[in-house]
């Protein structure tokens, strides 16, 4: 199984869900709020649209608590490089917030699969 192609799993409801879910709860460890409709069909940009204004003001304001939700979420410097020099068009906080909600759906099709082993 190929984890690091996750766009199959984008149109799984359930685990769009349990990802808004870790989301929710990793941002919360940092106080951070984020809310989710439940609607999974547009859950990413629900979820980009709360989390890119916080990536971007922690960017700008606290880099220890950015830094923070990167390890817990566990997107390394090599993937934000890989990212950026790929999508060099967009903006620092765009990237980063995509890379979050893949990284967290990736971690919940992992959970997922090793669950059923």
């Amino acid at each position: 199984m190929n984890f690091t192609d996750i766009t199959p799993y984008f149109n799984r409801l359930d685990l769009i869900k349990d990802t808004a879910a870790q989301i929710i709860k990793d941002f919360d460890m940092f106080g951070m709020e984020i809310k989710f409709s439940g609607n999974a069909y547009n859950a990413y940009q629900e979820l980009f649209e709360q989390i890119e204004p916080q990536i971007k003001n922690l960017i700008n304001n606290n880099h220890q608590k950015f830094l923070g939700i990167l390890y817990r979420i566990d997107v390394s410097d090599i993937q934000i490089k890989k990212a950026v020099s790929e999508n060099s068009s967009e903006s620092f906080s765009v990237i980063v917030t995509d890379l979050i909600i893949k990284r967290e759906l990736q971690k919940v099709v992992i959970r997922e699969h090793y669950k059923k082993h």
